[in-house]
């Protein structure tokens, strides 16, 4: 057998070689970037390739691969990227457009004008006498006398240029100070410019704004996938990686850290900003994402107890962590609660503000793991509740991100099915805002039962070819040519999400004391709380039975939330406070989650009633 393999991936036409190994793992040499919900096991069936051409030798197809891919299709060249090992010899590969990973649609947030500014990063314009031999104070003495007040240290790289920089600037100098540090020294007057950078770090997305620390205004913003997702889409698969050996941790690492920096590079390049002339960035990510990027093991977040290694909130050098902003910049994050309650919770609390309000408010911010946190300015409580990842598409046989082709809407009237995408194209599959619709109308227009089965077969829109399967789609209508179906386990896994969802809400709100149905405010936080149909939504009970006025679209309020930590220490430390009253509740070993998950699995005629 070779020692080496050769694949060209088209239409792309890159070429790559490696060891013998899966197509999957070869793509990513080819910095193709690959569906892999399931983190390569031959389960989510998302990463469809074509062999075209083979001159060597490529393993048979697996028992994975049978059930996902009919032999029609087999034997026309279709595998799975994960499980399709090339042995020896050069092939040519086919990528499928619905296997690529792409951009999603991102919503804004409403922070502008709602801060007073306080950030922790000051610049002080210093004139000072030059010295003569009656004042011989040495340079540092000198520039720290011209200070409001005596800093803690200064870092080395700038103290060993300070002699210079003072007379090369005519003792013409701004100080950059962060907290009570000194940061650097510039010559002449740079007091307005003054920067920082807001980072959400999600399992599925990357968000940056570039702010103006003096203004707070919004100066750009840039969005990428997070790479890490060819590792896996959840972050269980990604712990489980990370936790083989430093090396696969430091790759997790370096794959945000480099798309940090191209984003950084993105917008700078839009302002005409140097990035010398950013000076903090702050950061937040659920508790996996926050330990990935910082390189600490996450491992011990995937076992019981499920602990991080720290939750108080930290700050480096950006120097130190690789990031491209000024060198002696600080990277802060904000806290942690608890290992799946993250920063991100943290940031949807400081954005929300619910801690301010007498009346009991809920934050939902779904996705993978939903975090939940519901409460006053008397008392909040929060969870993490484990929907899975079938709200963004996943583990649904047509189930897509929130992408360019995407189902977004459905109705079902009069036994006709319509449907909108986004970018109004053709449809490539359905992701999680279209299967809220898909499944309330299914269940609206009796094609389903309670339970998620099909109520009647002989419906001219199910097919019975092997697993009975329903047509959102026909295929002359898809970009694919390939129809797309709803089958009863995709329903099942929708139900099971929402039914932890609906669990998870309802302890908590057992554990404040308050019927949900009272509640004053339900805040929707992320992109795809904004997409959602709050009817079929509350039909479903993935919400409470509350008046639809009551819902509050968020937006990103994670990178929301991060952006006013920027702008003000004052919210730092306000939040930090609010964090002593907060109790996590732990859904595992509460005696009635499971009582409570299973009453919440099936749909409730009564809840869909109320809201057809």
């Amino acid at each position: 057998m070779a020692d080496t393999v050769t694949i060209t991936f088209e239409p792309d036409g890159k070429t790559v070689e490696g060891p013998p190994q899966s197509i999957l793992e070869l793509s990513r040499g080819a910095g193709i970037t690959l569906r892999s919900e399931c983190g390569g096991s031959g389960i989510c069936g998302k990463c469809r390739v074509q062999i075209t051409k083979s001159y060597g030798t490529i393993a048979p197809p697996t028992q994975k691969e049978a059930k996902q891919l009919t032999a029609a299709e087999l034997a026309g060249g279709l595998r799975l990227a994960c499980q399709a090992r090339v042995l020896s010899g050069k092939a040519t590969v086919y990528v499928l457009p619905e296997s690529r990973t792409a951009a999603r649609e991102i919503s804004g947030t409403a922070l502008e004008g709602n801060v007073a500014l306080a950030p922790a990063v000051q610049k002080v314009r210093c004139h000072l006498f030059p010295p003569t031999l009656e004042d011989t104070r040495p340079d540092l003495e000198r520039l720290v006398s011209a200070l409001p007040f005596v800093p803690s240290g200064i870092p080395l790289p700038v103290l060993s240029v300070l002699p210079d920089t003072l007379r090369s600037a005519g003792w013409d100098v701004t100080a950059v100070i962060w907290n009570d540090r000194l940061l650097t020294v510039e010559a002449g007057d740079t007091t307005t410019e003054q920067y920082g950078v807001a980072i959400d770090i999600g399992s599925s997305k990357i968000i940056c704004h570039l702010v103006d620390l003096a203004t707070g205004k919004t100066l750009a913003a840039e969005h990428a996938e997070n790479p890490q997702i060819m590792y896996g889409e959840d972050v269980v698969s990604r712990i489980t990686f990370a936790a083989k050996d430093n090396g696969n941790l430091y790759r997790l690492r370096y794959l945000v850290v480099e798309t940090v920096n191209t984003l950084i590079a993105k917008m700078c390049g839009a302002t005409e900003i140097s990035k010398d002339r950013i000076y903090e960035i702050v950061f937040d990510g659920n508790t996996v994402m926050h330990h990935l990027f910082l390189g600490i093991t996450p491992k011990y977040i995937g076992v019981s107890p499920f602990l991080p290694g720290h939750s108080a909130p930290v700050s480096y050098p950006a120097k130190e962590l690789g990031l491209a902003i000024n060198p002696e910049g600080r990277v802060t994050s904000l806290p942690l609660i608890a290992g799946y309650v993250g920063s991100d919770a943290v940031a949807d609390l400081m954005l929300t503000k619910i801690y301010e309000r007498q009346e009991c408010s809920l934050v939902i911010d779904i996705g993978t793991n939903s975090e939940l946190m519901l409460g006053n300015s008397d008392k909040i409580v929060v969870c993490s509740a484990p929907s899975g990842p079938s709200f963004e598409g996943a583990q649904i046989s047509s189930g897509m991100k929130a992408v360019g082709g995407a189902i977004e809407s459905v109705k079902i009237e009069d036994g006709k099915v319509s449907y909108t995408t986004i970018g109004n194209g053709k449809p490539k599959g359905i992701c999680g805002s279209g299967i809220i619709d898909l499944v309330a109308s299914l269940f609206s227009a009796g094609i389903i039962t309670k339970n998620g089965k099909f109520a009647n077969l002989a419906n001219p829109r199910i097919v019975t070819d092997g697993v009975p399967k329903f047509i959102v789609a026909p295929k002359e209508e898809t970009e694919s040519g390939r129809e797309i179906t709803v089958t009863e386990k995709d329903i099942n896994e929708f139900l099971l999400a929402k039914g932890s969802l609906r669990a998870g809400w309802t302890i908590l709100a057992e554990k404040y004391g308050i019927d949900p149905k009272n509640l004053d405010r339900v805040y929707l936080a992320g992109s795809f709380g904004t997409h959602i149909n709050i009817g079929n939504a509350m039909a479903l009970e993935l919400l409470p039975q509350v008046p639809p006025d009551r819902v509050v679209f968020a937006g990103e309020t994670a990178v929301g939330g991060s952006q006013l930590a920027l702008l003000s220490v004052h919210e730092r430390e306000a939040i930090r406070s609010v964090l002593t009253k907060v109790q996590y509740v732990e859904l595992s070993v509460e005696k009635s989650f499971n009582r409570e998950y299973l009453r919440s699995i099936p749909i409730s005629p009564e809840a869909a009633q109320r809201r057809s």
